[in-house]
């Protein structure tokens, strides 16, 4: 081979060179910025879950205090039975009374 292609080669072989180190430098910067990239998307996607939350956490207790007024709404009223028990209550003891008055008397006359 002569002197000039190899002078020709060794050129080409520079050039080639000097477009891999191009390519990598390239490279490495579409890397960092790819990066960056996804890095500020990674912080908004957080940014929307924490409001989304903090919005689903104000309607499921919206949700929940409406629930608990349906159920009061729904509960039946049972008052007018607790008197009914507490006037039995009373008559029970009433007639308890009764009985063992007398012979509570009749222990105590006793000797």
């Amino acid at each position: 081979m002569s002197e000039e292609r190899f002078v020709a080669i060794e050129t080409r072989l520079d050039s080639v060179e000097t477009k891999l180190d191009s390519m990598r430098q390239e490279m490495r910067e579409m890397g960092q910025d790819l990066r960056r990239g996804m890095s500020d998307l990674g912080q908004e996607l957080r940014g929307e879950m924490n409001g989304g939350l903090r919005d689903l956490g104000r309607q499921m207790r919206v949700l929940h205090e409406d629930v608990i007024d349906r159920i009061k709404v729904l509960a039946p009223d049972l008052e007018p039975i607790r008197r009914e028990f507490r006037a039995e209550d009373a008559n029970l003891k009433d007639e308890i009374d009764q009985r063992l008055a007398p012979l509570e008397s009749a222990l105590r006359k006793r000797p």
